[in-house]
């Protein structure tokens, strides 16, 4: 028996009038062609047919991905600086993991009115309820991190697994490394993005098994090698030439990366090479059985995805899946969770929609930051709770009757299937996963209902940067790392015109560049990040030919490098093993 009988008749009249054919992006004026597999989503899920495209709902729904975002927030009950990734200017508070555990905020509880609009409500409610400052998953040791796995001396490293290393992202098993993104196994490296297996390398793409190397893109087992793509198992290449152990130890013996101005002009010539002299595969899938997409590891059945791995399968337009992850559609950010639609970083769930960073749950709808908890509606921050709606528990019996009324309303407002407002998200959207890994514009956030405010604003630069009269710009720093004296630049502020942002040298990030032989860099960390990112396929898609035979491809673009040479794989392959 339904529980929620009058909006299983009123979706059900909607579903019943469904037909494939082309829609209208609602924001954006996107057109798409709604499929049958696409109405079978909705049906299965008992949602209404969602606005805007499949393109738009993985901006919205990325938007609220914090990427590499550090603030300065406050504690919310002791005003006491908080490093986090919420900007203060979101208006939402931050608490440390620890005690926000013990805290139960079902004490911030609303009486829901079914007339009135629901995510004013909501947005209520959200402002009153602190976010986890760190969310880690493990504690990391003597380590500024977030989202850590058990980061280990580390620094500004989100979502990672560290030892003696700092500015990292998605990556593990990571040490004395600095500077990667979604990488693993990476020892005695600098700036090394979506690689695994690497060892004294330095500006690495799609690299594997490789070691004592510069200056890489998707080549395999390779050493001694400095400038080199698409190469198997080579050494001594030299800008793609094969040049003797003789030549190439002469050639770079003389490569001084202890100056900046040195890495920048090998880098400028490795982007050349880049543009001019290489070839790029379709995708960087591997073992992505009946699959579409990008970067898609150990899958299976995942139409349209993005960043998905280990297991995921059976999943519709969903990026960054791993684990055991099915029957889901819409998502960014699944992590061993099935039946789910339209959420953002859902963690080992069940039946999750609409919803925000929600964990070993089930039965959620428009959640907030919710832990254990079981048939909920639009809660923030509740832990091991039941029936709950804007965080007010209802006996059973009065909870499904309040629960059809809601969402009987919603759905007649049009407001049911629709994902929070952008207002609400808790990330700076143009430093957020929607800008920098699935290719929404900076300008869009504005049109999609985002915060507009300063980088800088509200304190969040912090107490250590805030005195402009010890700030220098970026500029004036040496441009050889033995003549950077850390009595002057350490811990100084510093002004990066460029980014209109100001960091400082950290101490170990300049014993990094000493021991390593690095000049010290002259961009906000942030900023250096970024670009590493936007060297990587985004998850934004379009139909290519192949370079060689012109046969029909789906590519993901790339913001960098927009004018590719982009093989199928069968001609990769040939290309491959002809030219190694």
């Amino acid at each position: 028996m339904s529980k929620t009988p009058n909006y299983d008749a009123a979706i059900k009249k909607i579903l019943d009038q469904l037909v494939p054919g082309e829609r209208v992006c609602a924001l954006t004026g996107e057109k798409w062609l709604m499929t049958e597999e696409e109405i079978g989503w909705y049906k299965k899920f008992n949602v209404p047919p969602i606005k805007i495209s499949p393109q738009t709902r993985w901006w919205v729904t990325s938007s609220w991905f914090f990427s590499f975002q550090w603030w300065w927030n406050k504690h919310a009950e002791t005003g006491k600086p908080i490093l986090s990734f919420v900007h203060p200017s979101t208006g939402l508070k931050v608490l440390p993991d620890k005690e926000w555990f013990d805290k139960d905020f079902s004490n911030q509880a609303r009486e829901i009115n079914t007339e009135a609009l629901f995510f004013p409500q909501l947005r209520e409610l959200q402002l009153t309820v602190p976010i986890r400052s760190e969310q880690n998953n493990k504690e990391p040791e003597n380590s500024i991190a977030r989202f850590s796995f058990g980061d280990i001396n580390g620094f500004f490293n989100m979502g990672c697994a560290t030892k003696d290393s700092f500015f990292n992202i998605g990556s593990y098993d990571i040490e004395e490394t600095a500077e990667t993104n979604v990488c693993t196994s990476v020892k005695n490296s600098f700036n090394i993005g979506y690689s695994q297996r690497i060892y004294n390398c330095k500006f690495v793409r799609s690299g594997f098994d490789c070691l004592d190397s510069a200056f890489l893109f998707d080549c395999r087992d390779c050493q001694y090698c400095f400038g080199a793509t698409n190469k198997r198992h080579a050494k001594y290449i030299f800008f793609n030439q094969q040049l003797t152990k003789e030549e190439y130890e002469s050639r770079v013996s003389i490569i001084d990366f202890s100056r900046r101005s040195i890495i920048d002009e090998y880098f400028k010539k490795f982007v050349d090479l880049m543009n001019n002299q290489t070839v790029w595969p379709e995708n960087f899938n591997d073992q992505a059985e009946n699959s579409s997409g990008e970067f898609l590891t150990k899958v299976s059945n995942n139409k349209f995805g993005f960043g998905n791995a280990s297991a995921a399968r059976d999943l519709f337009w969903v990026n960054y899946a791993s684990g055991d992850c099915f029957d889901s559609a819409f998502c960014s950010g699944l992590f061993d969770s099935n039946d789910c639609v339209f959420c953002t970083n859902t963690l080992k769930s069940k039946n999750i929609k609409f919803s925000y960073h929600c964990s070993t749950s089930q039965n959620l709808e428009y959640c907030i930051d919710c832990y254990n908890c079981e048939n909920c509606f639009g809660c923030v921050g509740l832990n091991r709770k039941k029936f709950h709606l804007l965080n007010k528990e209802y006996p059973e019996v009065d909870y499904w009757p309040k629960l059809d009324k809601l969402k009987t309303k919603m759905l007649e407002r049009g407001e049911y299937g629709e994902f929070f407002p952008m207002s609400m998200a808790t990330s700076y959207f143009p430093d957020s996963g929607a800008v920098l890994y699935l290719g929404a514009p900076k300008e869009l956030g504005l049109k999609l209902g985002a915060l507009d405010f300063e980088p800088e604003s509200s304190g969040a630069v912090g107490e250590e940067l805030s005195d402009v009269s010890k700030m220098k710009d970026t500029s004036l720093i040496p441009d050889n790392i033995d003549d950077l004296d850390e009595k002057q630049w350490l811990g100084i502020p510093l002004w990066d015109s460029s980014w209109k942002r100001r960091f400082a040298f950290i101490k170990p990030e300049i014993d990094f560049y000493r021991k390593n032989r690095l000049g010290p860099p002259r961009r906000h960390f942030i900023a250096r990040m970024q670009s590493l990112f936007l060297e990587a396929n985004i998850g934004k898609f379009e139909d290519q030919t192949c370079y060689n035979c012109q046969k029909q491809i789906l590519v993901a673009l790339n913001p960098t490098y927009k004018n590719r040479k982009i093989y199928c794989h069968n001609c990769y392959l040939k290309y491959l093993e002809e030219n190694n």
